[in-house]
C-alpha cells in the first residue's frame, strides 16, 4: 500500500508529463479523419448565404469525410463491423494500424496510471525494477505504434484512396492528395513514445539519487526533489 509516502522527482514529472501528452496526442491522431487529404475542394454556403465554408474530403484509419449530396458534407466511421469489416470497406494494412496503435496506445496509458505506484515509493516488482519494468513496456509500446504507423500507406492503393487522390495512388506515394495533420500528430506521438523510454531511465537514476535516499531514510513522508 501507498500509506501516503510518496517520493517525486523533477525527471519522474517530466516522464509522467511526455507520457500523457505522447498518449494523448497518439488518442488524437487515431481518432481524426485527416490522415489523407483530398484535392477536392467542397464550399458549403449556410442557409443564409453571407459565408462559405471551404471543405476538403479527407480519410483517417478507420473514418472518412466526405460530399455527402450537392452540399452536405458529413464525417463518419466506416469500419462498421470493426476488424471484421470488410476488407474491400476497411483495408487490411488500416486494419492493422488501427489494431497496433490502440494497443499501444492503451500500454502507454497503463504505464501512465503505474507511475503513481512508482511515486509511492514502490520501487520494484517481484525484484524486479519499476522503472525498468515500464521501460520496457513503454518500449513495447513504442514498437507497436511505430509499426502501425509505417503499416498505414500501404492501403494506399485500395479503390477507397484512388477515388480520393487519382488513379496514381499507391503505396507511399498519395497521387493528388497531401498528408493531413493526423499524420503529423501521429508522427509526433510515435517520437514522443520512444522519448518516454529514454526519461524513465533518467527518472529511475533521480530516484535513487543520494540526495532522494537520503531524505527517505530520514523518514520524510512527501520527498520532492528537483
Amino acid at each position: 500500500m501507498c500509506g501516503c509516502r510518496m517520493l517525486i522527482t523533477s525527471r519522474s514529472f517530466v516522464w509522467f508529463a511526455v507520457t500523457l501528452i505522447a498518449c494523448m496526442t497518439l488518442f488524437c491522431a487515431i481518432v481524426q479523419p485527416k490522415w489523407l487529404i483530398g484535392p477536392e475542394v467542397i464550399r458549403i454556403t449556410n442557409e443564409e448565404g453571407n459565408f462559405t465554408v471551404i471543405r476538403h474530403p479527407s480519410v483517417g484509419i478507420y473514418n472518412r469525410c466526405k460530399r455527402m449530396g450537392r452540399s452536405e458534407y458529413n464525417c463518419g466511421n466506416f469500419d462498421l463491423n470493426g476488424l471484421l469489416t470488410d476488407s474491400s470497406v476497411f483495408p487490411v494494412p488500416w486494419k492493422f494500424t488501427m489494431f497496433l496503435m490502440c494497443v499501444g496506445t492503451i500500454l502507454l496509458s497503463l504505464t501512465l496510471l503505474s507511475m503513481f505506484v512508482i511515486c509511492c515509493r514502490v520501487h520494484s516488482f517481484f525484484g524486479f525494477s519499476m522503472h525498468k519494468f515500464m521501460c520496457i513496456f513503454q518500449s513495447i509500446s513504442a514498437m507497436m505504434v511505430l509499426c502501425g504507423y509505417l503499416v498505414y500507406p500501404l492501403g494506399w492503393d485500395v479503390p477507397r484512396v484512388k477515388k480520393l487522390c487519382g488513379s496514381d495512388a499507391e503505396p507511399y506515394s498519395p497521387a493528388d492528395c497531401t498528408l493531413g495533420y493526423s499524420m503529423y500528430i501521429g508522427a509526433v506521438g510515435v517520437l514522443l513514445t520512444f522519448l518516454c523510454t529514454v526519461l524513465s531511465m533518467k527518472a529511475e537514476a533521480a530516484y535513487y539519487s543520494a540526495k532522494a535516499q537520503r531524505r527517505v531514510i530520514d523518514g520524510d513522508v512527501l520527498v520532492c526533489v528537483m
